[in-house]
């Protein structure tokens, strides 16, 4: 057990003291530091010239890097890389926060599971909790976990990638990579233009960050897309849809296809063109802005960030909803294919 504290072992003094006899490595952690990568760099080109040396970080595709993370990280995966190509830094494009370190010594394996990532918190200033894996069949499954997260063949199930194939975007670029071609600006309208006339009955539309972690408003933290460099970038912050359920898409008032959206925000006015699709015709689930998601998320998102409950590249939880104190949208309708929507 390994605590780094009273009770239980230290554990950075562990892992360093099996580095050294190490002829193969594999960590997978959550976060790092990178005064601790370049700390052990020496060791880790040790260990790749024996073997194999992977290291894989978890976050740092959707939180970004410092400038110093991603220059350290490109260092490091270059120095690994020319000693031979199966070592290297691998980033995972789904959010990953788990801890395993995998190290292999001549005569015996050792795999450690816990909440301690590479960093020097994790190695010794936080209270952890760290076991050795002794179980065979914990170890192989382990195992199997692991080459999940380097050598997943399946398109579909693969999130861990190399550092080359990944766009790293830095934390003080404040600006997306593609600027989209309109934004919510584009669709602001003076007051008279807004319906002074509104229905009395609505649909309520609700939001599921519970059950949509990595869907609807949380489509940030889903898998990126590669960008024109064939690199695998982040989704766009503000794009987002609203999923519907199937009790929703049955009122008689729910919107179908093409369909316009009247909006009031702080005292500004929008016009929006929406639409609704995916799934069966006759009942679409995702609703969105017709001319990017991204308006409807500068909306939603925006009124969130404005109101401080929410922060740019943090995931949309039930539990910020309830500080913003409305969980879904409301639509008034006005008439076909035309609506007040209420965020």
């Amino acid at each position: 057990m390994f605590t780094n504290g009273e009770i239980g072992e230290n554990f950075g003094k562990e892992i360093e003291s099996k580095l050294k006899n190490a002829i193969d490595l594999e960590v997978a952690s959550g976060f790092f530091s990178y005064k601790l990568l370049e700390r052990l760099t020496p060791t880790f080109k040790q260990i790749a010239k024996k073997g194999s040396c992977k290291l894989l970080f978890g976050m740092i595709f959707h939180d970004k890097a410092t400038k110093s993370q991603k220059k350290c990280l490109i260092k490091l995966n270059n120095e690994l890389k020319k000693i031979n190509k199966d070592s290297g830094v691998f980033i995972t494009i789904q959010q990953y926060h788990g801890k395993i370190f995998r190290i292999v010594e001549k005569k015996c394996e050792n795999i450690y599971i816990g909440s301690s990532n590479l960093s020097y918190s994790g190695f010794k200033t936080y209270k952890e909790f760290n076991l050795l894996v002794k179980d065979n069949k914990d170890q192989l499954l382990v195992k199997h976990f692991l080459k999940h997260l380097f050598n997943e063949t399946d398109p579909k199930k693969k999130i861990g990638f190399p550092l080359d194939a990944v766009d790293l975007q830095l934390k003080s670029q404040t600006y997306p990579t593609t600027l989209p071609k309109k934004t919510l600006a584009n669709f602001e309208i003076p007051k008279s233009k807004f319906p002074k006339t509104l229905p009395k009955n609505s649909l309520i539309i609700k939001h599921r960050p519970s059950e949509q972690p990595r869907s609807s408003l949380n489509l940030y933290f889903d898998k990126g897309r590669k960008n024109k460099s064939g690199k695998y970038s982040p989704r766009p912050w503000y794009e987002i849809e609203i999923t519907s359920e199937k009790n929703e898409r049955l009122d008689p008032w729910y919107p179908k296809g093409d369909w316009t959206a009247f909006v009031n925000d702080d005292e500004k006015y929008y016009k929006l063109e929406m639409v609704t699709s995916s799934g069966d015709p006759k009942s679409p689930k995702a609703i969105q802005s017709k001319n990017g998601r991204n308006i409807l998320g500068e909306l939603i998102k925006g009124r969130l960030e404005r109101k401080n409950v929410l922060k740019k590249f943090e995931q949309i939880t039930q539990e910020i909803l309830d500080d913003y104190g409305k969980d879904y949208i409301e639509l008034k309708k006005i008439k076909d294919g035309v609506y007040v929507m209420v965020i």
